[in-house]
């Protein structure tokens, strides 16, 4: 991909999600999320290979039907109030749909199906962008009507996804699948508390973003694939290794890591409003990702991998200059816990 092509493409991306941060008319944030979706898709089939050419037909096809219902939505409601207004958008069948476009947008269940199979045809990189920047638009719009959702659908949608990234990520060799399967549970976290607490919904995103990215930039260092590359991770570069140990167990929500810090005020803000069921539910969910990561761990952290292969194996990463950007989000999926009773 040529200078200008790759230039046309990133602003264009970076342009449609800051403008549906700042727009009030639905046309506008159907029109946003139609550019992004067409500067994603060359990104995605950009290696020139058959599964990446099958990655971006799936996303496309899918961020397509998203849209589609949308627009199909907001038309009925400009029809039936006479407005195009975000903020006036009351009417229970038409925020019904937009919700649900929403989490189909952002890979929440039942509407996850595409995300594992677009990040397994996927670059590390691309992957990344899928699981982090592509939700902020979708999110924003969620944060911008959720006094009008529908509370049962959230609920509902945000189990179901815990579960599932839960249920899916156990039986993964796959990196980027088992990413994938973790950006749908956590998925179900942020939206869980989004009609009641839209701030700690955008915590438990920024927290989530700030953990994924170490992870896939040393990834994507130590071009590591399966799980079964892990255990040679000591071997490239320890200090690596030790970052996405961290990252890693932070991502499960354990203590004393950043993690730890939005699940816990969403289910705090759960069990104040009367809802211990359902943080009950999402708790014992979590447990199914929290054994994946714990896995992960395992095998990065406590195993050696046996000597007397005759495979090449890669042993020493050429790079040696350590960015700084991994560094610091490092720190901050590690440190930040303190901070909770400032926020």
């Amino acid at each position: 991909m040529n200078l200008m092509s790759w230039l046309m493409i990133t602003t264009s991306i970076t342009l449609s999600t800051l403008l549906i941060t700042m727009t009030t008319h639905w046309l506008m944030v159907w029109t946003c999320l139609e550019i992004n979706t067409l500067s994603m898709t060359p990104i995605i089939s950009k290696p020139h290979h058959p599964r990446a050419t099958e990655a971006a037909t799936k996303y496309y096809l899918t961020q397509t039907l998203a849209s589609t219902a949308l627009l199909f939505a907001t038309t009925m409601n400009a029809i039936n109030t006479s407005q195009w207004e975000i903020n006036l958008t009351t009417e229970p069948t038409t925020t019904t749909i937009i919700t649900l476009s929403l989490m189909m947008k952002m890979a929440a269940a039942p509407f996850h199906f595409w995300l594992p199979e677009v990040a397994q045809g996927s670059t590390n990189l691309t992957t990344l962008a899928l699981l982090t920047w592509q939700k902020i638009a979708p999110l924003t719009i969620m944060l911008t009507i959720h006094n009008n959702m529908n509370q049962t659908l959230l609920l509902m949608s945000a189990i179901l996804s815990v579960i599932i990234g839960g249920l899916g990520s156990l039986n993964q060799t796959q990196l980027r699948k088992l990413m994938a399967f973790s950006s749908i549970a956590h998925t179900g976290w942020i939206i869980a508390t989004m009609f009641a607490a839209p701030k700690i919904s955008t915590l438990m995103f920024m927290v989530y973003v700030s953990s994924t990215t170490p992870i896939f930039l040393s990834i994507n260092r130590t071009m590591m694939t399966t799980i079964k590359d892990l255990g040679t991770a000591w071997t490239m570069s320890p200090h690596l290794l030790i970052i996405i140990t961290l990252t890693t167990i932070s991502l499960g929500g354990l203590p004393p890591l950043t993690g730890f810090m939005p699940k816990w005020l969403i289910l705090n803000k759960m069990i104040s409003m009367n809802m211990t069921i359902e943080a009950t539910i999402l708790a014992l969910s979590s447990m199914l990702s929290l054994y994946v990561y714990l896995r992960l761990t395992y095998i990065m952290s406590m195993t050696l991998s046996p000597h007397t292969t005759s495979m090449t194996m890669k042993w020493r990463t050429p790079h040696k200059k350590h960015p700084m950007l991994m560094s610091l989000l490092t720190m901050m999926a590690a440190l930040l816990l303190p901070l909770t009773p400032s926020m």
